[in-house]
This record gives structure tokens, C-alpha cells and sequence, in this order.
């Protein structure tokens, strides 16, 4: 049977969605896509029935979760339902203790960093000088070279460093402790982490369902699906 991997959903204030290439390309790497809608209820059966968890994009994480204020301009953010991100921190949490997979994505990513005790950048572009925009097009990260054997994949099929799309305005401050950096970009911008002595724990910046046709982005969802066969 092929594992089943639950991706959480975004909301607004009529309908619960979730873009189509977060499950083609879960189809496509062999698993079975089952969207979560961030319904507080049942989280504990929820972290049983699926064997790996996807935590999809979405905005702006509200900066109370990470103990500040908002520090930029308001115009500048928007933000994620606390209603889905209370749902997803819950969730996180129980899958946590089950020791299952976990692929983190944008958002995503930055949801797991502030529920470790991480924070965030409001604005890249206000709070860090010097940094490049990271809010639409591509551009490089370099990898730790340890990162390719998670994936089981070859140093030498997969250019270093290595060109990635960007759609964000935040990004990590303070790593959470227990993590270590995998990806950064040229201007330092942490781009990838995963939690180390943990079976499969991987967080992105970018957005590999977005570019299934790239090795580096091919290999994280097939390793996730892998991992999530047990």
C-alpha cells in the first residue's frame, strides 16, 4: 500500500485550499495525498492514520508565536489564520513523538522553526542589510555536502551551488535549537534545515513541488516518501 501523506491545508475565511502540485507530487513520488483541514479535533487519530506529514506554504506566521511585535510596517504582512497554525503546531507536535517523516515547506518551514523556539525576520528586505530579494524569480543556495547523504542521492548528480525559486519575505533569525542548516543563500539567508537524530525531518524555503523536473527537489520527496514506507 502506498504510505498515506497528510498535507495541511491553507484557509481563508469561506474555504479551506491547497495547491496542486503539493499532491501531484506526492502521487507521483508513490504516495497517498490526504489534505488536513486545520480542525483542532482529533489531531492524536489524525498523527496515527497518516505516515508522514507535509507542512504546505502559506503567509505570514504572526509574530506573537515567537515573542515579538510586529516591527514592520503592517502593510507589509499578511497573515496565516492562527486557526490553521495552532492546528499545525498541535499536529507537529504528535508527529513528533510518533518519530514519523516530516517535510516542511516555505511557511512551512518557518512554522517549524518558531515551534522549537525559533524566530524570524518580519521583512528580509528591512531587517537585514545587504540581502537579496527572495520574493519572486530564483536564485542559488550552496549545500552542505552531508546533506546528500540523507537523501541517498550522488554529490556529483546535483550542481553546488544550486539554483532554487524564492517567493518569501521572512525568513529564519534564530534556528531552533536541534536543527542543523543544510541550504544557504548567497546573501546568508538560511534556505534549508533538518533536525538531526531523527529519522526524516527536512525543511525548505523553496518550493520543490514546484520543481519536480530538479534532481535536489525530485530526490526530498522521493527520500520523504521512502522514509514514510517505513
Amino acid at each position: 500500500m502506498k504510505p498515506i501523506i497528510g498535507i495541511t491545508a491553507d484557509m481563508d475565511e469561506n474555504t479551506y485550499k491547497l495547491k496542486h502540485d503539493y499532491i501531484s507530487s506526492v502521487d507521483k513520488s508513490g504516495g497517498m495525498p490526504l489534505i488536513l483541514a486545520p480542525i483542532v479535533d482529533n489531531i492524536g487519530w489524525i498523527a496515527d492514520v497518516i505516515d508522514g506529514l507535509l507542512l504546505s506554504g502559506g503567509d505570514d506566521i504572526l509574530p506573537e508565536y515567537y515573542g515579538e511585535d510586529i516591527l514592520v510596517p503592517p502593510e507589509k504582512l499578511k497573515f496565516v489564520k492562527k486557526q490553521r497554525s495552532d492546528f499545525e503546531i498541535a499536529l507537529l507536535r504528535e508527529i513528533v513523538k510518533r518519530q514519523k517523516p516530516i517535510l516542511a515547506i516555505c511557511y512551512g518551514m518557518q512554522l517549524v522553526n518558531i515551534a522549537f523556539g525559533g524566530s524570524l525576520y518580519q521583512d528580509i528586505e528591512m531587517q537585514m542589510k545587504g540581502a537579496i530579494s527572495h520574493k519572486a524569480g530564483q536564485h542559488k543556495i550552496k549545500i552542505d555536502e552531508t546533506f546528500f547523504s540523507i537523501l541517498n542521492i550522488s554529490q556529483f548528480a546535483i550542481s553546488n551551488p544550486q539554483f532554487i525559486n524564492s517567493f518569501h519575505h521572512q525568513a529564519v533569525k534564530r534556528l531552533a535549537d536541534g536543527f542543523e542548516t543544510f541550504a544557504i543563500s548567497e546573501d546568508g539567508i538560511i534556505e534549508g534545515f533538518y533536525k538531526t537524530a531523527y529519522p526524516f525531518f527536512i525543511c525548505v524555503q523553496w518550493h520543490p513541488e514546484r520543481m519536480f523536473y530538479d534532481k535536489l527537489s525530485l530526490g526530498i520527496f522521493e527520500a520523504f516518501i521512502k522514509q514514510a514506507k517505513g
